[in-house]
């Protein structure tokens, strides 16, 4: 038996990959949103979580008032404000039960080493003329 990429049905699916795209541009070309959790593994999924990963140094630069070695952003206004308002707007734009969170690089690879990844948002480049 085959496993699925993802347990979204389509068109969620599909808007999700939409919804995504203004994430990714806004944040940098050095981070991505990314599907992960129960929705990759099973269809009987109580939420579809999207994680946006960016490197750790703009993680820093985006929440200075984060202490990196306590792992304390999810007690940042800025942090919170961000990961709630993107929520929302993914959920609206959906119709799924979406649960965001924005990680630094080293902490998503370590806490979920192993675990599956699905890129979401990404921009397809034409190789013969570079054009999206």
């Amino acid at each position: 038996m085959t496993q699925k990429v993802a347990y979204v049905g389509a068109p969620a699916c599909f808007a999700l990959e939409l919804a995504c795209k203004p994430i990714n541009d806004a944040f940098g070309p050095d981070g991505n949103c990314y599907l992960v959790g129960s929705a990759l593994e099973r269809a009987g999924w109580r939420d579809v979580d999207v994680r946006f990963i960016m490197p750790d140094a703009q993680f820093a630069a985006e929440f200075p008032a984060v202490d990196m070695r306590a792992h304390t952003w999810e007690f940042d206004p800025k942090w919170i404000l961000l990961t709630t308002g993107i929520a929302a707007y993914l959920s609206r734009a959906t119709g799924l039960p979406i649960d965001f969170q924005i990680q630094p690089q080293t902490h998503a690879n370590k806490a979920h080493k192993g675990k599956r990844r699905h890129a979401l948002g990404l921009t397809f480049v034409k190789p013969e003329t570079g054009d999206a």
